[in-house]
């Protein structure tokens, strides 16, 4: 996910989703598609970011920008903020990057959660599903209309699942493991 042209970034795709058919990862869940939308939301934020940054660091420079007195740091606030938005902008492609050539395993029903699993969660009052990943924690993503969140194993659920296998469950919050794929 490298700030290249969308021609590379579309033969990675093709290659990591030739990989995934190869190794025959494509049973019963479609994580060729749970990746291509985590891929597809991280460069999306990246690219939101990097051009608010953009914008950001040209209206902090602007000459109608200029301070009118001692007091007013407008333009120091709008470059102190467009270094924040470049810092997360870069944090996106870090994460996306984690994605390029990756391949996550095959988890069966005695599998235990690892990096690539797609885990579902039964809470009290709902049900959600999770996939965890190399990075891009927090990304929310939707794939054949299931809204999935990415967990890191860094991230406190993400280092509760880690190594649970279907029926287990986690202590705060309060969830049972129902499926792990």
């Amino acid at each position: 996910m490298r700030a290249r042209g969308p021609g590379l970034r579309d033969e990675r795709e093709k290659r990591c989703i030739a990989s995934l058919e190869f190794f025959g990862i494509l049973w019963g869940v479609n994580k060729v598609g749970i990746l291509k939308a985590i891929m597809d939301e991280l460069q999306a934020e990246f690219e939101t970011l990097r051009r608010t940054s953009k914008k950001t660091r040209a209206a902090g420079n602007d000459e109608e920008s200029k301070a009118e007195g001692k007091y007013d740091t407008r333009s120091t606030e709008d470059n102190y903020l467009a270094d924040g938005l470049a810092r997360q902008a870069h944090a996106a492609l870090q994460a996306g990057a984690g994605y390029e050539d990756f391949v996550p395993p095959v988890f069966g029903p005695d599998t235990p959660i690892d990096v690539g699993a797609l885990v579902q969660l039964a809470f009290p009052d709902e049900t959600h599903w999770f996939f965890l990943g190399p990075a891009g924690g927090g990304t929310e993503v939707i794939c054949e209309g299931i809204p999935i969140t990415v967990l890191t194993p860094e991230s406190p659920l993400g280092k509760q699942l880690m190594g649970l296998k279907a029926g287990d469950a986690t202590a705060s919050p309060k969830a049972k493991v129902r499926s792990v794929e």
